[in-house]
């Protein structure tokens, strides 16, 4: 084979090492782009659904449905005795008048909270909060409202709470987590997970249907 032979053959070797390392760069350059797109589509999603959920406007309601009094004499029958610091005895929650709602349709967060006073006679710092979470990543906390359930509390007995709200028009459609968390002191002492479906349809018979995508 003589020099130049050798040497087109050289060229021509390298010409197609070229073409393949230059397809395989716009390759990743393409891949690259869209990731960004995606990516870029997804947190402008996410900031749009979070603006309209913070602007959103959380209600709050407390009643003593039991008074410290009678609280403790149930503990004490129970357990044949009361505790030495102020001890919440009972904490649930639950979505009210379903775990599915429409845009614009009041949903209920309703809880029940007793709290036995204790003998030391310290008063007890009860606050309740509130977190609705994003559908798609619920790490992202969208809202959330810390309230205690009266002044009365404090002194031990038995309440109903309810945090009230409407998800507002423009949200994805989804399953949205909402939390509750009970804090005694600071400290949190129970915690109640669900999930709210948010539905975009109801068919002729008001069942609540699911949009097509």
């Amino acid at each position: 084979m003589t020099v130049f032979a050798r040497y087109v053959i050289a060229v021509g070797l390298g010409l197609g090492a070229a073409n393949v390392s230059q397809a395989s760069f716009f390759k990743d350059l393409v891949d690259s782009v869209q990731r960004t797109a995606e990516d870029t589509v997804k947190q402008v999603v996410v900031q749009t659904t979070s603006d309209l959920i913070r602007g959103m406007i959380i209600g709050y309601t407390t009643v003593q449905v039991k008074t410290d009094r009678q609280v403790s004499e149930e503990f004490e029958k129970e357990t044949g005795g009361l505790p030495v610091n102020p001890k919440v005895s009972a904490y649930r929650s639950e979505i009210l008048p379903g775990t599915s709602a429409r845009p614009g349709t009041e949903v209920r967060v309703k809880s029940h909270i007793e709290v036995v006073p204790g003998t030391s006679g310290s008063r007890a710092n009860i606050e309740e909060k509130m977190t609705i979470w994003d559908n798609d990543d619920n790490s992202i906390a969208l809202n959330s409202m810390t309230k205690a359930p009266g002044s009365s509390a404090a002194n031990g007995g038995a309440f109903t709470s309810e945090f009230t709200f409407k998800l507002p028009e423009g949200l994805p459609q989804g399953v949205y987590p909402v939390s509750t968390q009970l804090l005694l002191n600071g400290e949190q002492v129970g915690d109640q997970k669900h999930g709210l479906q948010l539905v975009l349809q109801v068919d002729t018979n008001g069942t609540m249907q699911l949009a097509g995508r």
